[in-house]
């Protein structure tokens, strides 16, 4: 199908329409060019909020959206430019486009920071960090993409960022914390908890943050590339946990979560043992031996730690 012009004059000016398709385009006198009316912006930037204002109100929020947008790039010193780059961002939100309205809304205060409602839309922020933070993580053949955490993380440092002190700064960054615990990016999670020990220490995520500080050491110590100073460093994390914290089931599960990570590392020295036992160098098999029964002697390797020294000590004196 082929698509022509028509031209016309309409009191007094050429008009441009296809015959076919229902877009058109007028001969502006003034710009001397033709212009689309559906792109154009209207003569002020009140006409052209309150237009796309009507398109908001009757729920034709894409197309509200649309509008919004040309006033903030035709008009965007205007008085009327702040607000409508909010409505761009509420627009997108009621349609649930959450990523573009997030963008749009941190577009508001990054170039209006003065911007009345700022606390609104830092809040609206928030929200739809929650809601990535709620999702479950798109898989393709099996293999996490992360996409709603990571927006997730995005988000909820932007909130902190954009109001150290607000009110919802200290629990939108323990929530970077959880979120970059769920991707299993252990030592950035480490960082984000602790981040609410320097900077929010009378915040009520603090406890939390504390144990999550530990938690995150004790994780980070599993992983296949296992270093025993990650196993160390948790334990002395959930140590200092337990001294302070006042929540009596975290304790408990911290305490419990100690008594692992001492067995892990108590494990570690009773098979370095076995090995030089096996190799009959009884003098370093004792060492490690023993290493055991002074470092972990509540562990479960204590035992048959001890009963091992008394065996090769004899067998030594022998």
């Amino acid at each position: 199908m082929k698509y022509y012009a028509k031209v016309i004059i309409i009191m007094g000016l050429l008009v441009a329409y296809p015959a076919i398709c229902r877009a058109y385009w007028l001969w502006t006198p003034e710009t001397k060019k033709f212009i689309n009316p559906k792109y154009a912006v209207k003569d002020s930037p009140k006409e052209q909020f309150d237009w796309a204002m009507g398109f908001y109100n009757t729920k034709d929020y894409q197309r509200a959206a649309v509008e919004f947008e040309k006033l903030t790039k035709h008009y965007e010193y205007s008085e009327f430019a702040s607000k409508s780059q909010y409505y761009v961002g509420l627009s997108y939100d009621n349609i649930g486009k959450y990523y573009i309205a997030f963008q749009n809304y941190q577009k508001a205060i990054d170039n209006y920071p003065h911007i009345d409602n700022i606390d609104e839309i830092i809040a609206r922020e928030f929200n739809i960090g929650k809601l990535y933070a709620g999702k479950d993580n798109p898989k393709v053949l099996g293999t996490d993409i992360m996409t709603s955490l990571d927006r997730a993380i995005e988000i909820f440092k932007k909130v902190a960022d954009n109001a150290p002190y607000g009110k919802l700064a200290d629990e939108a960054q323990f929530n970077t914390g959880e979120c970059l615990r769920k991707s299993e990016r252990y030592d950035e999670a480490i960082s984000a908890f602790q981040k609410i020990l320097d900077d929010y220490p009378n915040s009520s995520f603090a406890d939390r943050a504390k144990y999550q500080v530990a938690y995150c050491a004790y994780k980070a110590s599993l992983k296949p590339a296992y270093d025993v100073d990650q196993t160390d460093k948790a334990i002395k994390a959930f140590e200092e946990f337990t001294k302070t914290n006042s929540d009596k089931e975290l304790a408990e599960d911290a305490n419990q979560t100690i008594r692992r990570l001492k067995d892990r590392s108590a494990e570690k020295s009773f098979m370095a043992a076995e090995f030089y036992e096996k190799q009959k160098h009884y003098d370093s098999a004792i060492v490690y031996y023993k290493d055991v029964l002074i470092k972990y002697p509540d562990s479960s390797f204590a035992e048959k730690a001890k009963a091992k020294v008394e065996k090769l000590t004899n067998k030594r004196a022998k």
